[in-house]
C-alpha cells in the first residue's frame, strides 16, 4: 500500500538524530492518505506492540523483589553475564554495561517514542479525512490515543518518579504530533504527563461510546474500550484518586465479554505426570483477556535457564529464580503456585523440588522450554486481564474505607472473594480474613504480588507503595555470593534515561542517579 510504504520510509528515519526528529508534516504536500481504512492498516503495523516487536521489555521483570539470583552453575563460555547483572543490580551506568557486554544499544526509550510516533502520524492525517465511515474514524482515532496513553504511562512509570512520590519531577518528554520541532524536547513533569494520559483515554473513551455496542470490543489484538477503561482505572490509582479508579475498574468488571478464569479447570500436569504450563496471555485460553501485547521473547529470554556445556554433557543453567519472598506469599493449596510460576530442570542445592523460575503464565513443553503456540495462534508475552481490574478496584475501595467510608469496604472484600474463589479449589478455599480497612490494604497488596506476578505490575507497585528496600543476590563463582541492596526511597527506583537519547537531545537531563556504581557485600559460601 503507498500510505503504509511513504510512512513506513520516514519513519525508519525518525529519532536518527533527536527526540524531535518526527514525521515532517511537509509530507502531507506529497501523499494524502485515501481513507481511516488505510491509517487503521497503518495503526497495526506501525503503532501496535505487536508480537514481533522486540525491545519494549527486556529488564522490567530483573528489578523487583519477585526475582533473585540462582544457584551458580557453570555458564556457557560466550556468555557474558555483566548483560543481566547491570538491570538486576539497579547501576547508574545499566545502558553503558549492558553494550560493553553485549555489543547492543537496548533502547527500550527510542522503541516506544516510535510507537508514539506511529500513533501520533494517524492522529495527524485523520484529521484530514473526508471520509463518510464515522465509525472508521472513531475506531481509528480512539485507537491511537488509546496505544499513546499507553506508551505514556509505562515511559512515565519506568523514567519518572511515583506520581504520588513527586509530581512536579521529572517525566519524560511529551511529544504530541509527528511533525519536526524546531528545537529539541525537554522533559515534562510527571503532572503533566499523567494529565496528558487521562486527556487521551478520557477522548478514546468517548469516541468507543460513539461506536456500535459490537464494536467496543472485540477479540481481534485492537485497542477498546474496556481497555482504556481499565488503563484509566490504573492511572488513577497510581494517581490515588480513589473514587474514578474503582468506578473505571467496576466498568470492566461488569463487561460481559470477560470473565475469571477458574484455575481449576487449567491443568497443571498430563496425563503420564509431566508439568504442564498453560499461556494466560491469549484469547483462546483465558477468558479474562483483553488486550494482548509485547513479544513473548522480551518478557522471557532474559529470566529462562540458559544452555550450558560443561564435561561435554549439556545442562541447564539459570541466572535467574523466583524470589523466596513470592514463593512464600502463596498458601500451599494456592493453585497459582503451580499454574502461575514454571519450574526449570535444576534442582538447587539444599532445597526439596525443582526451582521457581523468574516467570510464568508462558506456554512451556514437557522439557520445560518455554515455546510458541502452535495452530497459527499468535504468541505474545504480556496483557491486559480481567483480574487487575478487580485488584485496582479492591484496592481503592480499600483506601476510601481507610479515608472514613464504611461502605467501601464490604464492597471490596466481596470483590476479592469472587477473585480469589477461581484460584483455589472448593475444598480448599478459607475466605481471607479482614478486621479493619488497614489489615485489608496490606493483604491486597499481597494479594496483587501473587495474581500479577511476572506482568510487569510489581516494580511499578513497589514504587508507589513507598519504594521499600530490595535485596538481590548473586553468585559470581560457585564460592561466591554476593548481596546488591536498592535502599527504601533510592534514586535507583527512577531508572536512568538512556545515554543514547542524551546525546541526542541537549535537552534532556539525567534523573538523579547515585554517582558510583552499586557495590554489593560480598560473603564466601561455606
Amino acid at each position: 500500500m503507498k500510505l503504509k510504504t511513504f510512512i513506513v520510509f520516514i519513519l525508519s528515519a525518525a529519532f536518527l538524530s533527536s527526540c524531535g526528529n518526527f514525521l515532517d508534516p511537509k509530507a502531507k504536500s506529497e501523499f494524502v492518505p485515501k481513507d481511516a481504512a488505510s491509517l487503521n492498516e497503518l495503526l497495526l503495523g506501525e503503532a501496535y506492540p505487536r508480537y514481533s516487536q522486540t525491545e519494549l521489555n527486556v529488564f522490567l521483570g530483573l528489578l523487583d523483589d519477585d526475582v533473585d539470583g540462582a544457584p551458580y552453575q557453570k555458564p556457557y563460555q560466550t556468555v557474558n553475564p555483566n548483560l543481566w547483572l547491570a538491570a538486576f543490580t539497579w547501576q547508574p551506568l545499566m545502558y553503558d554495561q549492558m553494550l560493553e557486554a553485549s555489543n547492543r544499544n537496548y533502547s527500550t526509550y527510542k522503541n516506544f517514542y516510535n510507537l508514539i510516533l506511529g500513533a501520533n502520524a494517524v492522529l495527524d492525517y485523520i484529521g484530514d479525512m473526508n471520509d463518510t465511515d464515522l465509525d472508521m474514524v472513531h475506531s481509528v482515532t480512539a485507537q491511537a490515543l488509546t496505544l499513546r496513553a499507553f506508551y505514556y504511562l509505562t515511559l512515565v512509570n519506568i523514567f519518572g518518579a511515583p506520581y504520588n512520590h513527586d509530581k512536579n519531577a521529572m517525566g519524560v518528554p511529551l511529544k504530541l504530533n509527528s511533525g519536526v520541532e524546531l528545537k529539541d524536547l525537554a522533559r515534562n513533569s510527571v503532572e503533566e504527563v499523567y494529565a496528558q494520559i487521562v486527556a487521551d483515554l478520557k477522548e478514546a473513551e468517548r469516541l468507543y461510546h460513539l461506536l456500535p455496542k459490537e464494536q467496543q470490543w472485540e477479540p481481534n489484538y485492537r485497542t477498546s474500550l474496556p481497555m482504556v477503561q481499565l488503563l484509566l482505572s490504573r492511572t488513577y490509582l497510581y494517581m490515588e484518586q480513589w473514587k474514578n479508579a474503582a468506578n473505571y475498574a467496576d466498568s470492566v468488571m461488569q463487561n460481559k465479554n470477560f470473565e475469571l478464569l477458574d484455575l481449576n479447570t487449567v491443568a497443571d500436569q498430563n496425563s503420564i505426570g509431566e508439568p504442564v504450563y498453560m499461556t494466560y496471555h491469549a484469547y483462546q485460553t483465558s477468558t479474562e483477556v483483553i488486550f494482548l501485547y509485547f513479544n513473548v521473547d522480551d518478557c522471557v529470554n532474559w529470566l529462562y535457564n540458559k544452555r550450558a556445556a560443561e564435561t561435554g554433557q549439556a545442562k541447564e543453567h539459570s541466572y535467574f529464580r523466583a524470589s523466596t519472598g513470592l514463593m512464600n506469599s502463596f498458601e500451599a493449596t494456592d493453585l497459582r503456585k503451580t499454574r502461575y510460576i514454571s519450574r526449570s530442570n535444576y534442582q538447587a542445592p539444599g532445597e526439596d523440588g525443582l526451582m521457581p523460575q523468574a516467570f510464568g503464565k508462558i506456554t512451556m513443553n514437557e522439557r520445560r522450554y518455554y515455546q510458541p503456540l502452535l495452530n497459527g495462534t499468535l504468541d505474545f508475552g504480556r496483557s491486559l486481564r480481567l483480574s487487575e481490574a478487580y485488584l485496582n478496584y479492591c484496592e481503592a475501595k480499600a483506601m476510601l474505607a481507610q479515608e472514613g467510608n464504611a461502605a467501601a469496604l464490604p464492597d471490596a472484600i466481596a470483590a476479592l472473594e469472587k477473585l480469589r474463589q477461581k484460584r483455589f479449589a472448593p475444598e480448599e478455599y478459607t475466605a481471607a480474613s479482614i478486621a479493619d480497612a488497614e489489615s485489608f490494604i496490606r493483604f491486597i497488596r499481597e494479594e496483587r504480588r501473587r495474581e500479577l506476578c511476572f506482568e510487569d505490575h510489581r516494580w511499578f507497585d513497589l514504587r508507589r507503595w513507598g519504594m521499600p528496600e530490595i535485596r538481590h543476590t548473586w553468585y559470581p563463582d560457585e564460592n561466591t555470593k554476593i548481596v546488591y541492596t536498592l535502599q527504601k526511597n533510592d534514586p535507583g527506583y527512577t531508572l536512568p534515561l538512556p545515554t543514547t537519547a542524551l546525546e541526542q537531545n541537549a535537552y534532556l537531563r539525567q534523573n538523579p542517579l547515585a554517582e558510583a556504581p552499586r557495590v554489593g557485600t560480598n560473603t564466601a559460601i561455606n
